[in-house]
């Protein structure tokens, strides 16, 4: 990642266009590019910071978009006024943001399940399950904050939390479990 100081002078741009059909496709291309943190500037205009990842990124997705019968334009690029960069930057921050609030309230949800008293073991596995996924998702999106926003370290610790308030809840519940099991 960037710190705000250090904005990169270097951007990669992706412009593509596909065949009408399948429109499954369109909805494809799409969601691999917010897969990669990509943000779109302008009408189908797509932006990434220029690095090696990024760029191998875009190179996979040309690739794909070519094979589908598609076009498509890559550039590395240079932001001319002065200002430019740092409200795309914004943009960058923004998008990251919104999926760390979707994270933590999602995490929030889940721990509500821990502390209604007398919770199912069942429950609270499945709970558990679903804080391991909302730990995938939120290292996914680590690794597409590019520019560290805000919500990063809140939602980071709320799913830490609710993990520990379900881990809690759980081994009472197995261990009453064990003890009934032996026969006591």
């Amino acid at each position: 990642g960037y710190t705000v100081h250090q904005m990169p002078a270097d951007w990669l741009l992706c412009s593509y266009r596909l065949p009408r059909e399948p429109s499954r496709l369109r909805l494809a291309i799409w969601r691999r590019l917010k897969r990669f943190g990509a943000v779109m500037v302008h009408d189908g205009l797509w932006v990434l910071p220029k690095d090696a990842k990024t760029r191998e990124d875009f190179e996979w997705l040309a690739e794909e978009i070519e094979e589908r019968g598609g076009s498509v334009m890559l550039w590395e690029a240079r932001s001319l006024p002065v200002g430019q960069d740092s409200e795309v930057v914004q943009r960058f921050r923004a998008e990251a943001e919104e999926r760390y609030a979707v994270i933590a309230q999602a995490a929030r949800k889940q721990a509500a399940t821990g502390k209604r008293g007398g919770s199912r073991a069942q429950s609270l596995e499945k709970a558990m399950q679903q804080l391991r996924g909302l730990e995938r998702t939120f290292r996914l999106e680590r690794r597409r904050d590019y520019f560290r926003a805000p919500g990063r370290l809140q939602a980071e610790e709320t799913v830490r939390a609710a993990e520990e308030e379900i881990h809690s809840r759980l081994a009472p519940v197995a261990t009453k479990r064990r003890t009934h099991a032996v026969g006591n």
